[in-house]
């Protein structure tokens, strides 16, 4: 297994390529799906995209990617309204995705993946975090040290809370992999993130 992290973009979001037995999974692919792409060997069959909620600095090259490598996208149904081209746009950092996009469920198997989709409305109502083994994908819920905004269009403060009241339950030498900045565990962010501890 290999992670290539790749920080894009104005806000620097973190661009995930997974790699494992010859497949690849591509989470939150913000921007430049060339720089992306780079890390891809050509015989590696990309499997999906996955987005862990709807907000443009983590979709924008989500059309590009599933284009190339002919490859579908996922996401939570609730957040479909952020990426609907009818509507993105107009509740702000959103923006729209034309691929047919799939829904993600609880426990799925994409590729040779096998997934764990953890439900975590707060920073949006569809955020997930997605675990693949020893790894959790946490998008905008939870970033070392600090979560996700909850004053954009669909967060809220109350499911923020029991989002990470749900995430302290989960085995705390899990990695956090966040959508901005640096990783964590889950441990880590229990003991020292000041909303995990209040």
């Amino acid at each position: 297994m290999k992670l290539d992290i790749l920080p894009i973009g104005q806000y620097e979001e973190n661009v995930y390529v997974l790699h494992d037995k010859g497949h690849v999974l591509i989470i939150d692919p913000g921007r430049s799906a060339k720089t992306i792409a780079s890390v891809i060997a050509p015989d590696e069959t990309v499997d999906a995209v996955i987005l862990t909620h709807g907000h443009a600095d983590h979709t924008q090259a989500a059309d590009d990617i599933s284009e190339m490598y002919h490859c579908p996208v996922y996401m939570n149904r609730e957040d479909y309204i952020l990426v609907d081209p009818s509507f993105a746009g107009k509740h702000g950092f959103d923006g729209p995705v034309y691929s047919e996009i799939l829904d993600l469920q609880a426990v799925m198997k994409i590729g040779v993946f096998d997934l764990q989709i953890h439900y975590t409305p707060g920073h949006t109502a569809g955020s997930v975090c997605v675990q693949y083994k020893n790894l959790l994908f946490s998008g905008d819920t939870l970033f070392a040290g600090s979560i996700g905004r909850t004053d954009l269009y669909s967060g809220d403060e109350t499911q923020m809370a029991q989002s990470l009241e749900y995430l302290k339950k989960l085995p705390h030498d899990l990695k956090v992999l966040p959508g901005h900045g640096p990783s964590s565990t889950i441990g880590t962010e229990i003991k020292r993130n000041p909303f995990m501890i209040y």
